[in-house]
């Protein structure tokens, strides 16, 4: 048994402020004057009998014709004591003026003005047609019984079956069903779908006939089609539940169906539709406002290399920054006070303990080449080359390491800024030739595969099929009943998607699909293209036996602005983070490739530490070893610190092999790699190791922060090349 209940919600509408303005008193007056002046000046009719497509009844006809009798059938009473009722519909006159409808003063009298003072009709000519021989546009009598009437005859608008239309919506009570839309925000939303009987009902279409039924007088009881004639629904259209709810309008078990409906060609070929707005369709494509998938993460990686090409980087790190590097060192090597000695200071340890020595050894070329790479690497990313230089030849290389890396960065700068602050919209095409151009799959609801394909020449192949494990047909474009198809369009778009039988690569949907995921803060990483493709017809389906009369006033509703009101108040803001143009936020993905870079080298630096405390092999007592006494900074500065071995201290500027001093005058400040200096480690507990080496910590005064360390002649720790 189908359910129904009347749709009192509608008396809500009064508490939320929404009621419709009627028009005026004074409004209507205005009408009746314009009616009465049209009158007054009017002419008589060009064509007294009628058109020759349409001719009038003659009074012969009228009286003779058996086929048309006119006095069993007919009360005259509505015609008034002054109308000649043999005459009445007699050729192109103005029968009406006379009678008590056009007569009365009631317009001008009553408060408030009564519905049927509409009297446009009252000075219009007319007659009695016969509807078989009248190629115009005729109108079944109220009054008399199988008897046609024409205005269009006589050259005139039929604007009593106008007044009467409203008339006849008054106090009537219409079978309604409500579909729930899967998209956009213009339609009717239920929690519990389609043809849910309840007053959860929201959305402009739904606001716009709570309203018009107030300003009507007229209900709705809201029920659902006939369950029995789904399957006929089914084999004609499909197994959409609005194609369903559009066939029962059709065969007039409802009076009309309330939801955004696309007006297909098939739908209006049964049913008279009521056009609320035409909706526009775009193709929808990527934007770069962040994701999740690993693709997009190694898109975003990617993002800080975009400024040059592959090549330029390869340029770059792998000529023109070694042979700027490799110059640089073939002028300052072997130069006085230079960063490339060619010999320095190392302890010599021999197979036992106290055999070592302090010598002048030859700096390997490999180690300054080391040196010399890693230096040019560090001032491109620094944006300077701090280096001491001291020849002519290195100074003049100088300007040109110091241009290249000015230069270059700039670049790279202005470029990478705008990538990452534009409208950075991953749009490969930007119109529907490019998409056939590209091959691409294409995601779109059936209507609108329907629509495209009718436009365009595109093989249906290209969209993806409709799901039929959720109750689709395989055809192109979605129409599924269990799959929230418009929605299912933005769902299944992917990038470098593996499964062009589920996923597409760019979609075709309604502008108003997408607003109301952006309003809800979905699928942000999306955005319409270009200009629109086509447009959608979108309307209400309304049984041909009410669709007259209810047409007629819903234009009026919608004239008078009710529609865009209610559409206003529904439109849905944005909510998504705004993207592109000059000045933009960046966010984190958008910066994945500074994050790679940074910490890829804090964890080589990490690496580097552990492998030298942990990793690097001790050696053996017997073998003879070697360590360069001098430690450079990161710029391949000597660093100021003092060198202890068993106690002495080692003076550089004594000889080629230094001098050894006592250990007496030690400061509190120095370091010693010796572990037998138990007095030290007395007189100053604050000693860490590090690498090996035991380092004093920060707590001396500024005259006293020189970095010291000791090496034992037994076991050589934390030993380090010059410069590296």
């Amino acid at each position: 048994m189908t359910k129904s209940f009347h749709l009192w919600f509608l008396l809500a509408l009064s508490s939320e402020g929404k009621y419709y303005n009627p028009p005026t008193q004074q409004h209507h007056r205005s009408l009746i004057q314009d009616a009465v002046e049209i009158s007054n000046d009017s002419l008589p009719p060009k064509k007294p009998n009628g058109d020759d497509r349409c001719p009038c009844l003659s009074f012969d006809t009228l009286q003779d014709d058996n086929s048309l009798p006119l006095e069993p059938y007919t009360d005259f009473s509505h015609l008034g004591p002054n109308t000649n009722v043999s005459m009445y519909g007699v050729g192109c006159e103005a029968h009406d003026e006379i009678t008590p409808a056009c007569s009365d003063d009631q317009c001008s009298t009553q408060v408030p003005l009564p519905d049927d003072c509409d009297k446009f009709w009252c000075a219009r000519s007319w007659c009695f047609v016969d509807p078989s021989n009248c190629k115009l546009l005729h109108t079944p009598s109220i009054h008399f019984t199988d008897r046609h009437f024409s205005y269009a005859t006589c050259g005139q608008i039929d604007s009593f079956t106008l007044s009467e239309r409203k008339k006849a919506i008054k106090d009537k009570t219409y079978q309604v069903a409500l579909n729930s839309n899967s998209g956009g925000w213009r339609g009717s939303y239920n929690p519990e779908g389609s043809f849910a009987v309840n007053n959860r009902w929201s959305g402009p279409i739904v606001d716009f006939l709570r309203t018009s039924a107030l300003e009507g007088g007229f209900t709705m009881n809201i029920t659902r089609p006939p369950e029995w004639i789904r399957e006929d629904a089914k084999k004609f259209f499909g197994s959409s539940s609005f194609d369903y709810c559009v066939y029962a309008v059709s065969l007039g078990y409802l009076d009309f169906c309330l939801a955004a409906y696309t007006i297909t060609n098939k739908r209006a070929a049964v049913a008279n539709f009521f056009e609320t707005t035409n909706n526009g369709v775009y193709l929808i494509s990527f934007v770069d406002v962040g994701g999740t998938s690993w693709s997009s993460f190694i898109r975003s990686a990617k993002t800080i290399f975009q400024p040059f090409t592959w090549g330029a980087w390869a340029m770059i790190f792998f000529f023109v920054i070694p042979i700027l590097s490799l110059l640089m060192l073939m002028h300052e090597h072997g130069a006085p006070g230079s960063a490339y000695p060619l010999t320095a200071p190392a302890l010599v340890v021999g197979q036992r303990a106290k055999l070592h020595k302090v010598a002048q050894k030859h700096v390997p070329v490999t180690s300054h080449v080391l040196t010399s790479l890693y230096m040019g690497i560090l001032s491109f990313f620094q944006q300077s080359y701090d280096q001491s230089v001291v020849t002519v030849g290195g100074k003049i290389n100088l300007l040109a390491i110091s241009s290249f890396v000015l230069l270059v960065l700039a670049v790279y700068t202005a470029n990478l800024a705008a990538i990452l602050t534009q409208d950075a919209q991953n749009m490969p095409v930007s119109d529907i030739a490019g998409v056939i151009k590209a091959g691409y799959r294409i995601c779109a609801e059936r209507k609108v595969a329907e629509l495209i394909m009718s436009l365009y020449d595109i093989d249906p192949n290209r969209f993806v099929p409709d799901p039929i494990e959720l109750g689709g047909d395989g055809g192109p474009g979605f129409n599924c009943p269990n799959c929230a198809a418009r929605s299912r369009v933005f769902d299944f778009m992917k990038l470098d998607n593996s499964d062009p039988s589920l996923y597409c690569d760019i979609g075709i949907a309604s502008e108003e699909d997408l607003e109301v995921l952006h309003g809800s803060t979905q699928h942000c990483n999306k955005t319409q293209i270009g200009k629109a493709l086509g447009y959608e017809s979108i309307g209400i389906p309304i049984f041909s036996g009410v669709s007259p009369e209810l047409i007629s006033f819903f234009h009026e509703m919608k004239n008078e602005g009710v529609l865009n009101r209610v559409s206003s108040e529904s439109f849905p803001d944005n909510s998504c983070p705004e993207t592109g143009g000059e000045g933009s936020s960046l966010n984190v993905e958008q910066m994945t490739g500074i994050w790679i870079i940074v910490f890829g080298f804090a964890l080589v630096g990490v690496w580097a530490r552990l492998y030298r405390k942990h990793i690097t092999p001790v050696w053996k007592e017997t073998k003879r070893r070697e360590r360069w006494l001098e430690r450079y900074d990161q710029w391949g500065n000597p660093t100021a610190h003092n060198i202890f071995i068993d106690g002495h201290k080692y003076e550089p500027d004594h000889g080629d092999s230094g001098k050894l001093k006592s250990k007496r005058s030690l400061m509190v400040s120095d370091l010693d790699l010796n572990p037998g200096s138990e007095e030290i480690g007395k007189r100053d507990e604050a000693f860490e190791t590090i690498n090996g080496d035991e380092f004093h910590d920060d707590k001396t005064t500024s005259s006293e922060k020189q970095v010291s360390f000791y090496i034992t002649s037994r076991k050589l720790i934390g030993g380090e090349m010059p410069g590296i």
